[in-house]
């Protein structure tokens, strides 16, 4: 089983979680919510954004200009796909930590 080091990264599975719960959101938001500055968010979006994980748009509000963040259908089912993986490294070490227990 091979995780996805595209998604599967402190920042990006943050990213992704984020906008797997909340489907889209402003960049700023994003940015509030996760914690992340907005240089590294930036990056981690571009890399996510180029494997069509996720998509930015700009829209106008009555604040001004400001970029959308959401997650792809494609990027959705990925993200679904490295938690099962991700539940599947937690049960194969709870496993061996038991059997090293007897």
């Amino acid at each position: 089983m091979e995780l996805d080091d595209d998604i599967v990264n402190p920042k990006r599975i943050l990213i992704m979680t984020t906008l797997f719960i909340f489907r889209e959101m402003t960049e700023g938001d994003l940015a509030k919510a996760t914690g992340i500055g907005w240089g590294s968010l930036s990056t981690h979006v571009a890399r996510l954004e180029k494997k069509g994980y996720l998509e930015r748009k700009k829209v106008i509000t009555n604040k001004g200009v400001r970029t959308i963040v959401k997650i792809t259908e494609k990027g959705y089912q990925k993200y679904r796909d490295e938690v099962e993986k991700l539940k599947e490294v937690i049960v194969k070490v709870e496993t061996v930590g038991k059997d090293k227990r007897l």
